[in-house]
């Protein structure tokens, strides 16, 4: 009896290691295909609005998973780009980007990080930051109308921060200053 009972225990444990195997995949293969119907393009966050609608509150439904972040002594929420498939969607196809909202795209790798306009529908002013938070290369008033150019820095960097066009002059942000998230 003994015997049987060790042989019913091992196909418990089996099948228990199995399922949750099993769950594993399935959430992994559902989050892999919005990852790949977001690089091609094909994934939308909808708005039940019209642009001209939208209100001070609208930005939640474009950006809802944002962190606090500040850039120099301003303070502002970021959006934050930290897998592929949002790094290169970026800002495409966002409507606009409120003055205290930016995105923030984490490569988690030292290199060489080029931006371009693709699919954009307004311009931004892009800051390239070192792994210890310190602003390297600031570029302003990016237009949509220069893709398909792409933008970097002359310095390897760690992250890079898109900004509504304005956002460098307006906060006088510059080589030097930090990035830091706020806790």
């Amino acid at each position: 009896m003994k015997t049987a009972e060790r042989v019913v225990m091992v196909l418990i444990v089996l099948c228990f290691i199995f399922g949750i195997a099993y769950i594993f995949y399935a959430v992994e293969h559902d989050r892999q295909e919005v990852r790949d119907a977001v690089a091609r393009g094909e994934y939308e966050i909808p708005l039940d609005r019209d642009e001209d609608d939208l209100g001070q509150e609208a930005w939640r439904e474009i950006y809802p998973n944002t962190v606090p972040l500040q850039i120099g002594r301003t303070r502002v929420r970021a959006s934050v780009a930290d897998e592929l498939s949002e790094r290169i969607q970026g800002l495409s196809d966002t409507p606009f980007l409120p003055d205290d909202v930016v995105k923030l795209f984490v490569f988690g790798a030292l290199g060489d990080h080029a931006i371009w306009m693709k699919d954009m529908n307004y311009s931004i002013d892009i800051m390239w930051a070192s792994k210890e938070g310190d602003i390297l290369h600031i570029i302003e008033n990016v237009s949509p109308d220069t893709y398909p150019a792409s933008f970097g820095s002359p310095v390897p960097s760690w992250y890079v921060i898109e900004a509504a066009a304005g956002f460098v002059d307006a906060n006088e942000i510059e080589v030097g200053d930090k990035i830091t998230l706020i806790d």
